[in-house]
């Protein structure tokens, strides 16, 4: 069952017991605008009310996620982009803190709040194709949506000061290796393997299932306030010329030229 192709965001279910939340905006990378993370807020509310007993948060095979849509940051101002900030922290603790085991199906690259979202999710699967990081330093902003404290806690501080401060692309294995992806799966059978991964957890036992997984979560129980810090922070980064050159570099597809100073 799938909804209407024309939205940004599908829900399906392959399985009885399990959802799939598919990213439906090819033709920018699955890149997140307004109207989309606010579908996808929806249907994790929806989710969390028909308790599947496993979701699979996918793209597709050129991307699973490029995260915030440039296109629409560029029209943002630091209060607007602290809004934007704080919206996608809300959506992605309602993924973090959704009730049954969550899976990122990384289909292609992951990048910026593509990679956040990703960190939000329970576990990781890689086609082995794949390259994720987070290149937001590179358009003269920081991670948003969670990566100064998502990240670390999963491939450690130094490793996530690596991706965050050098704005480096790694590929599948790198990401493997690191403990950012649990399973890297070769195109031709990336579907099946990781619908076999969600089918093994929805046979268990679904109350220790979700109990469980609460548990795990408790330890990243206490993140408003680096929320808060974070949604700070990039504001701050929308008043610089550094966002400025970034963005025009951008769209004029060449290296930007930093200067590290307010407008």
């Amino acid at each position: 069952m799938s909804e209407s192709d024309s939205r940004p965001v599908l829900l399906e279910w392959p399985a009885e017991d399990i959802a799939r939340i598919r990213l439906n905006r090819p033709e920018v990378r699955n890149a997140l605008n307004r109207a989309a993370l606010a579908q996808l807020e929806s249907l994790l509310d929806q989710l969390a009310r028909q308790e599947p007993r496993a979701v699979i948060i996918t793209g597709d095979e050129r991307s699973f996620c490029s995260g915030a849509n440039v296109n629409e940051l560029k029209h943002f101002g630091p209060a607007e982009a602290e809004r934007w900030c704080l919206d996608g922290h809300r959506v992605l603790q309602k993924l973090e803190s959704l009730p049954c085991p969550t899976i990122a199906a990384l289909s292609g690259d992951a990048v910026g709040g593509g990679l956040e979202l990703a960190c939000a999710c329970d576990l990781r699967y890689a086609r082995s194709d794949c390259r994720v990081g987070c290149p937001e330093v590179r358009l003269g902003l920081i991670p948003g949506w969670g990566g100064t404290f998502r990240l670390p806690a999963l491939v450690g501080p130094a490793m996530a000061k690596e991706l965050i401060l050098t704005g480096k692309l790694i590929d599948a294995e790198e990401a493997h290796r690191a403990g950012l992806a649990n399973g890297v799966f070769a195109k031709e059978e990336f579907e099946t393997r990781v619908h076999a991964v969600a089918e093994q957890i929805a046979a268990n036992a679904p109350t220790a299932v979700r109990l469980v997984k609460r548990m795990l979560n408790r330890v990243g129980a206490e993140r408003a306030g680096a929320a808060s810090e974070e949604a700070l922070a990039l504001a701050r980064c929308f008043s610089s010329a550094d966002w400025s050159e970034g963005l025009r570099a951008f769209f004029e597809k060449r290296e930007p030229r930093f200067r590290g100073k307010s407008d």
